[in-house]
């Protein structure tokens, strides 16, 4: 009896399951070719027709690439990973699958992630995004992120001494375009910009740049757009060190180094170098020198810890500079003295970032610490004994320090079988200053923000992503500023873009009350300021063409902006040379460009023109006209030759001439203009001892552009007028070395 009621239970309940099909399938997904895991791989299930009424559900490969217990239903299944193809297929219950995925020939110029809800590729993506990798930044000798924009279309560079460059993009000043280092903001603006030659492209993977306004998801500063600098984090060998040896005819000699380690879930990167001029005058003298002797040492440490879903990276930056402002001796028949100036530059960041991929979604929690100060100290130094001694004076001497705490978060979906996935957040940003150059001491400014965006597919070929910013600023009322993306594929190759943003900057600490003096400025804050406000509007058509072994791309872009209110440097006391801040009622810039590029395994070729038109104020009551347009030509080309292991670089860039109109002292109107110029580079790399070591050589400046020649009556706040404004040093030569060692033993994870 007892038997029979055990054989009729197991009956019920085998036919209970077939019925239901409750046994669960086992999954794992696997890297073609080498067999190893492919952890964090999507996969989603949706179950066959004769199930309709169950959910499709969404999962996520552990470490050993697997997923366990998933739903027991006939299904058809999706596995999506990013860099390899998508997998389309059906499942049965009762059973266990191995998936293997393919990789995608996809360059690195491809890859990008400002401003994106995850890790995403350029076509695919609501913004144009252009992306400078690492091999271009290698075959220009770029030693820093002024280097590398200098040869990129749209964007124009000015040069201080002392300041440093700052770059403008789309007609826009640097106070308005943000650059992040792996997405924390980089922070310490001196006369509102960030003095590019102090961010080092040491261990720099790539630069992404997002011409045109990031206001909604970035704030206040990006109404012209976003530098994002993303460095490298782990290498895919165990462990891999490097050591780069620069120099330059002019006496530049920079040396730097990194080292990568990984095991397991755990990364480290750890880099420092330094870099140091010597400085340069095109006319030799014993003291002044034109460009100022530079010294700058860098390091930073930063390690990754990730396990199943979640992600830690914790990062921590120093930077150093000095700068010599020697004076030009002062003799009489008792002594022999001079009057130099030192500038001291240093910065602190810290950064926390956590990441959780959730099933459906990516949240994201970036905390960071900045403290940037910077010092100046006068001496009076005897050339006879050549003792210095400390000059004392609140006008003299100075010690400014800014505080800055950021913190910002994000929660994501990006589920491509979706029609909706959309992403908010929020965006805390504390700042404080103290210094006697600062009012009162000490003066700080706070802005909270939130925001959030979706991502609209109506249809196959259409992306639509509106988004919006709500914020508070302690300093300022802050407006809602919304804006809207709009991507259409008409096929697979051609797409048209458009957007619209609207955007709001509030004045920085340092406009409103920085008072900033020496020799070459006399720079004072305004109270008084207003916040700007403005609209922008980009239209770019893109066509791209893969063959079998070459890529071709071309690009049509156009561009609009207007900001009230636009917060610029003006001459307020002619007999002291005394500058400040104002505001301008309006100005507008507009403009468009045409760009393509061929590109092979051993090849590349990239062409570009655009036109820049900027607002001329004095069109509103005069007779001339609204814009001043001026043409810029770009060519590069890279040619790599395998077999003797040598690679040819050629950077072409030409600006044309830039008119402008002013009014001279009886009302006349007279008109200015900018010289053209043009700026080539040339080099040559020859790499040995398969590819661990690469000697470099080449020219810089190779048409010896010193000046740039302009008839402009007004000196400008960092010159000291004349006809002309320096720009370069003239051609010199340059040579590097880099060496690269790594542990070729194969990666530790293996499928179990």
């Amino acid at each position: 009896m007892k038997n029979k009621i055990v054989i009729s239970l197991w009956l019920i309940f085998s036919i209970y399951s077939l019925a239901n099909g409750q046994e669960p399938s086992t999954i794992k997904v696997l890297v073609q070719g080498t067999n190893e895991p492919a952890n964090g791989a999507m996969i989603i299930l949706q179950p066959l027709n004769s199930y309709e009424g169950k959910k499709q559900e969404i999962y996520i490969t552990n470490d050993n690439g697997e997923v366990s217990n998933v739903y027991p239903y006939p299904s058809s299944i999706l596995i999506t990973s990013f860099g390899f193809q998508t997998i389309e297929d059906s499942i049965k219950p009762d059973s266990s699958y191995v998936f293997y995925l393919t990789k995608l020939a996809i360059d690195l110029d491809e890859i990008i992630v400002t401003g994106q809800y995850d890790i995403n590729t350029s076509d695919k993506s609501v913004y144009n995004v252009k992306v400078i990798d690492e091999n271009t930044i290698r075959s220009m000798a770029a030693q820093d992120l002024s280097d590398l924009l200098s040869n990129q279309l749209n964007i124009r560079l000015s040069q201080d001494n002392i300041l440093g460059s700052a770059a403008t993009i789309d007609g826009i000043s640097g106070q308005n375009v943000k650059i992040l280092v792996d997405g924390v903001n980089f922070v310490g603006r001196e006369n509102g910009n960030i003095d590019l030659s102090q961010i080092n492209l040491n261990n720099v993977e790539r630069v992404e740049i997002i011409e045109g306004p990031m206001s909604v998801s970035y704030g206040t500063d990006a109404i012209g757009g976003i530098i994002n600098i993303v460095t490298r984090k782990s290498s895919s060998y165990p462990l891999e060190a490097s050591v780069n040896l620069y120099t330059e005819s002019v006496g530049t000699y920079n040396g730097d180094g990194a080292l990568l380690w990984r095991k397991n879930s755990n990364a480290l990167s750890i880099s420092g170098g330094r870099n140091f001029f010597d400085g340069y005058s095109p006319v030799d003298t014993s003291r002044f020198l034109e460009w100022k002797p530079r010294e700058q040492y860098f390091g930073s440490i930063n390690y990754n810890y990730t396990v199943h879903f979640h992600s830690i990276s914790l990062k921590s930056e120093y930077y150093n500079q000095k700068i010599q402002n020697k004076g030009n001796p002062v003799l009489t028949p008792y002594q022999a003295y001079g009057f130099d100036d030192y500038y001291f530059t240093r910065r602190l960041n810290e950064s926390l970032i956590y990441e959780w991929r959730l099933k459906e979604a990516k949240l994201q929690l970036i905390n960071a610490y900045s403290n940037y100060r910077h010092i100046k100290n006068t001496f009076r130094k005897d050339l006879v004994t050549l003792d210095q001694t400390l000059l004392t004076g609140d006008e003299i001497q100075d010690t400014s320090i800014f505080y800055s705490f950021a913190f910002r978060g994000t929660y994501s979906t990006n589920i491509p079988s979706n029609k909706i996935n959309y992403q908010f957040g929020y965006d805390i940003n504390f700042e404080s200053g103290e210094g006697n150059k600062i009012t009162t001491g000490f003066q700080q400014i706070n802005d909270y923000a939130v925001f959030g965006s979706v991502e609209l597919h109506p249809f196959p070929n259409i992306l639509i992503r509106p988004g919006l910013r709500s914020s508070y600023n302690t300093r300022y009322g802050a407006p809602v500023t919304p804006s809207i993306n709009i991507k259409y594929n008409f096929s697979d190759n051609t797409s048209l873009r458009a957007s619209y943003a609207r955007g709001f900057r509030s004045p920085s600490l340092k406009e409103l009350d920085l008072y900033f003096v020496d020799v070459n400025h006399n720079i004072s804050g305004n109270n008084n300021l207003k916040a700007e406000h403005s609209d922008h509007y980009d239209l770019s058509f893109t066509g791209n063409h893969a063959m079998t072994s070459a890529k071709v791309k071309a690009q049509i872009s156009l561009f609009y902006n207007n900001i009230d209110n636009i917060i610029t440097l003006a001459l307020v006391e002619p007999v002291t040379q005394l500058y400040t801040y104002i505001n301008i009622d309006k100005y507008k810039s507009a403009g468009g460009s045409v760009e393509a590029s061929y590109k092979t395994k051993n090849f590349s070729y990239s062409t570009g023109f655009s036109m820049l038109g900027s607002y001329n104020t004095l069109s509103d009551s005069l007779d001339v006209g609204k814009f001043s347009w001026t043409p810029e030509l770009q060519n590069n080309l890279l040619i790599t030759l395998k077999d003797p292991g040598i690679e040819g670089a050629v950077f072409f860039k030409s600006t044309g001439t830039t008119p402008g109109f002013s009014i001279d002292e009886n009302g006349d109107i007279y008109q200015t203009f900018i010289e053209p110029f043009t700026m080539v580079d040339v080099s040559i790399t020859k790499y040995l001892w398969k590819n661990h070591l690469a000697l470099s050589m080449g020219v810089k400046n190779l048409f010896n552009v010193i000046d740039i020649q302009t008839n402009s009556l007004q000196a400008s706040v960092h010159t000291s007028g004349g006809d002309s404004l320096p720009y370069s040093m003239g051609r010199f030569v340059f040579a590097s070395l880099r060496v690269k060692l790594y542990n070729e033993s194969k990666s530790e994870s293996k499928p179990k």
